[in-house]
């Protein structure tokens, strides 16, 4: 790594569900990168956002999540964060530990606690962090949060193309830019994140597309329009639950209305598991006893129906569980995907990166057809790098889930099947954790976003960060996230609010005048009286749209300075839903036209086109039905699962 001149530093934390990595990054101060003008790269470096640095050991995980302290909030900080600031004091130079941000993103885990006790956790490492380091901590809200998993796979998108270099010799004078699409499969969730390139798709699908504003070193703005979205229950572990208690649900005594069923079939058969491998699991308070018959051909057919491709989108195409995107075009659009997508290719069929479905179909189909002794004693040679015998006995559903998603929920064509026209230079698809020997984590992603916030060059009209999709705006409340901290946090679209609000001095000034010279001091201060109550209650409504996007609506009585961003109530709240949770039924999209839109968001100056977009509000409507229809699952539990040896 170079010893960079003015050099930076940031921290980005990832609470995830099983525990919590501290990521450490580096890149040099942007005003010193533009008077480097005798380097021979510097048109390169003019052109490109700031370059991030990040050595081998500048990360460090920490066990369990951040959510297991649910019951215990002021454990947070001492055992859970405070070793990783520690951790990061020893690589940073003490002299910039004051410049230094700290960024907590937490994600599955937290999201799923109730508000009451997420926001004690939030409140306590906000009031411990400023009190107990030296770390840059200006806005808790945006510095500590929970974010939902549309923002997880943005993140995800904007650190995958800044390690393929996509945001650097950035041309302003050519209509579009060619990037990989970002495919991220956890285990609750998994998200898609693409700029479309066919022509007219943004255009078509402008309410549901997400804008990125970066700046080169230069200050030249660069512009990215991406669709993102995330399907909430679709993650690798929560489709193998539904799709236990989808066995369950098909025995014919649970095809009647009675309560009181008494399950005499507690022997099922699974064709998603390895050949003779058992395994159990507790439903409806009744222990079910699972036989792998590891049929691939039949274990393809009983979880397509997981994929709810029978839910109707608003709008075409549609994907999958009713969510609609804009059209992928493969040939262009060439996806990268990460975690189980990385996980299941690679440790189990050898087969990651460069995605080709006749190798990898058929390397499934052997294994679950295996014999699981033989398997086991494969796994015991190092053959799956002794893999641990849950994950192992899982794998063959794994795989077939990530064939499923992929080929009939994306649509990417099947090599050997499909038509398949030349592909250029890249794969339709390829699997990878590590992008030019470096960690593909979305962290990069956040961390990015500020670097190129710090950027002084070049017009103040347009800040960097990301504007929202209209639909998000209207019916989630989200606003615009900006990159740098303290930076203004736009309702509407930065490019014309300068504009808008000289328009409104303007207003303002002439209104002044006409008062002044009609003499009329009565209007005057009715006019002032309203403005000001204009302003006030546009505040409480944003105030009120901040809060439900966090995932909860309440007030807050008795809060000092450092917890004012994180309100507190008994009351329970609602918690984060994806888009893909819930689906409209007709009468109720013909209602939410006639709903207020709170923000209208307009793009380089054009107003946008509403369609319906899919329910997520927090107000529930009788109107809505679960997506998830094919099985009550409500009681099952598989932490109690066993498997033989």
């Amino acid at each position: 790594m170079p010893n960079l001149g003015n050099d930076r530093y940031g921290i980005v934390v990832d609470a995830g569900s099983s525990g919590s990595r501290a990521n450490i990054f580096k890149w040099e101060d942007p005003e010193s990168s533009i008077q480097r003008n005798e380097d021979p790269n510097y048109e390169h470096i003019l052109h490109s956002v700031p370059k991030i640095y990040q050595e081998d050991g500048w990360t460090k995980k920490i066990t369990p999540g951040l959510s297991s302290y649910e019951n215990k909030p002021h454990e947070a900080f001492p055992k859970h964060i405070k070793p990783l600031l520690e951790f990061a004091q020893n690589i940073i130079p003490a002299e910039k530990i004051k410049d230094t941000p700290i960024f907590i993103q937490a994600a599955a885990g937290m999201r799923m606690l109730p508000p009451k006790k997420k926001d004690r956790i939030l409140r306590k490492l906000c009031k411990s962090i400023r009190r107990s380091t030296g770390f840059l901590l200006e806005d808790c809200s945006s510095q500590i949060q929970v974010i939902d998993g549309e923002t997880e796979g943005l993140y995800g998108w904007l650190g995958l193309n800044y390690l393929f270099g996509h945001f650097n010799d950035y041309d302003t004078s050519k209509p579009s830019h060619f990037t990989f699409g970002f495919m991220d499969m956890g285990g609750a969730s998994t998200q898609v994140a693409f700029a479309p390139s066919l022509s007219g798709e943004v255009e078509k699908h402008r309410d549901d597309i997400t804008t990125v504003y970066l700046k080169s070193i230069n200050g030249e703005v660069q512009i990215w329009d991406v669709f993102v979205s995330t399907w909430l229950g679709f993650g690798a572990n929560e489709a193998r639950k539904r799709y236990l208690a989808q066995l369950v649900n098909s025995l014919p005594e649970n095809t009647n209305d009675r309560e009181d069923d008494d399950f005499s079939t507690l022997q099922l058969s699974d064709p998603c598991m390895p050949k003779n491998c058992k395994t159990s699991f507790d439903f409806k308070n009744k222990n079910f006893k699972v036989l792998g018959t590891g049929n691939y051909e039949q274990c393809l057919k009983s979880i397509y129906p997981l994929l709810l491709k029978h839910l109707p989108c608003i709008d075409e195409p549609c994907l999958f569980n009713g969510v609609h995107a804009p059209q992928i075009d493969f040939y262009n659009d060439k996806f990268v995907g990460t975690s189980e997508y990385w996980y299941t290719a690679n440790d189990i069929f050898k087969l990651g990166g460069a995605y080709n479905f006749e190798k990898f179909s058929a390397q499934v189909k052997q294994f679950c057809s295996s014999d699981w002794e033989d398997i086991q004693a494969n796994n015991q040679k190092g053959l799956y790098h002794d893999m641990p015998v849950k994950l192992l006995a899982d794998s063959c559903f794994k795989a077939n889930w990530v064939l499923n998603v992929l080929h009939e929920g994306f649509g990417l064509p099947r090599a050997g099947v499909d038509k398949i026209d030349d592909i250029g230079q890249h794969p339709l698809f390829q699997s990878a954790d590590k992008i030019n020997e470096r960690e593909l984590s979305w962290t990069l992603g956040r961390i990015l976003l500020y670097a190129s916030g710090g950027v002084l060059a070049g017009t103040n009209d347009v800040t960097v960060g990301v504007m929202p999709s209209s639909n998000s705006a209207a019916t989630l409340g989200k606003k615009f996230l900006a990159g740098a901290i303290g930076a203004p946090q736009y309702g509407r679209h930065p490019i014309i609010s300068t504009f808008k609000f000289v328009m409104l001095l303007v207003i303002a000034a002439a209104l002044w005048f006409f008062c002044i010279k009609k003499g009329s001091t009565f209007e005057l201060k009715n006019w002032v009286n309203s403005l000001y109550l204009k302003i006030k209650y546009s505040q409480l409504r944003s105030d009120i749209q901040t809060r439900l996007e966090e995932g909860t609506l309440h007030h807050n009585d008795n809060s000092d300075n450092n917890d004012a961003n994180y309100p507190l109530d008994d009351r329970e709240g609602f918690k984060f839903r994806s888009k893909s949770m819930f689906n409209l039924s007709e009468d109720v999209r013909q209602n939410s036209s006639r709903q207020p839109i709170h923000q209208t968001l307009s793009f380089m100056g054009q107003p946008n086109v509403y369609s319906p977009s899919p329910a997520s509000s927090p107000q529930i409507s009788r109107g809505l039905r679960p997506a998830f229809s094919l099985a009550d699952f409500s009681k099952f539990k598989d932490k109690d699962s066993k498997l033989n040896d």
